[in-house]
């Protein structure tokens, strides 16, 4: 399963697997303080290391995960995004990530990019439901929730800070898609 849920594309982006050679790509993205000041804060080389030894373990385990964006027209690096195993609000949940570089910003690439993550999660993997959470003050990415037909839940708390919790059933997604 992992092979075909590896590589996709979408109108503007190329999506595929991360891997162990996008370490740089994804450290340049990790310091950047405008790119994650809504991802968690600035992290250090070896904290990324780390986090993308993670999720690099993650399509291993469960045949998906985040795939590395690219821009399909100049292939430059643009973010990061896809589907995670997480916990939030104490209950583990599959969770629609996304972040991008703000030279990218703008243009519906997150939208794009969330919206290419819930149709491998309901049209290929058949999963029953999803979760996108982001803090109460990020209204960009409440917004892309919504486009990508994410129904507002609740508030949580996680990694210590206030978010939103969005929700998207994928009986909603098929009945949207009809």
């Amino acid at each position: 399963m992992s092979d075909a849920l590896a590589d996709r594309r979408t109108a503007q982006l190329r999506l595929g697997r991360i891997t162990l050679r996008d370490l740089s790509d994804i450290e340049r993205m990790q310091v950047d303080p405008q790119t994650m000041a809504t991802l968690g804060g600035v992290r250090d080389a070896r904290q990324t290391q780390r986090m993308v030894e993670a999720w690099v373990a993650h399509w291993d385990a469960h045949g998906f995960g985040l795939w590395i964006a690219r821009d399909a027209a100049s292939g430059d690096f643009a973010g990061r995004g896809g589907l995670q195993h997480t916990v939030v609000g104490g209950r583990p949940e599959v969770e629609v990530a996304y972040g991008l570089l703000p030279a990218f910003w703008g243009r519906g690439l997150a939208t794009e990019l969330a919206e290419a993550s819930v149709r491998a999660a309901f049209a290929e993997l058949r999963l029953p439901d999803l979760v996108c959470f982001t803090l109460t003050t990020n209204l960009a990415s409440q917004r892309v929730m919504e486009k990508a037909g994410f129904a507002f839940e609740g508030e949580v708390e996680h990694a210590g800070l206030p978010h939103l919790l969005y929700r998207l059933r994928a009986s909603t997604w098929r009945d949207r898609a009809e």
